[in-house]
């Protein structure tokens, strides 16, 4: 769970979603507070698990596409001593698109504890403003 909640957390760093109010309700939805060297802050959603899954930019119709990664996830638990979970630092091969380099810190409250989440990504944003 704590490995699933990380990487979606993380990858999904990306931090996001354009929801529909369904959408942005569904309980499998991380979402993730960015701010970003072009001047923006923004949330970003995703659905899925893997290191380039792209997310929505939360309140409109853009999403992001992330080109690389790096971050760090910790867990810890009540009463407990943090413990990193994940690192991770990766790119894609052809990074491309208007590049957008956005950081993210953030945590998470659970029944067993505290996730956070901490890095930066660089990515895309679609459609271009």
């Amino acid at each position: 769970m704590i490995k699933r909640l990380s990487a979606t957390a993380i990858a999904g760093a990306f931090a996001m979603i354009a929801f529909a109010p369904a959408a942005s309700a569904d309980p499998k939805t991380t979402t993730i507070p960015l701010t970003c060297n072009n001047g923006q802050t923004l949330e970003a959603a995703f659905n899925g698990n893997g290191d380039f899954t792209p997310g929505h930019v939360v309140g409109s119709t853009q999403t992001f596409v992330i080109q690389s990664l790096q971050a760090t996830a910790t867990f810890t638990p009540t009463g407990g001593d943090p413990v990193v979970v994940q690192q991770l630092d990766t790119s894609k091969p052809h990074v491309h698109g208007d590049l957008v380099t956005c950081h993210f810190d953030f945590v998470r409250e659970t029944a067993t504890g505290s996730f956070h989440g901490v890095g930066t990504s660089v990515v895309f944003i679609t459609p271009a403003s």
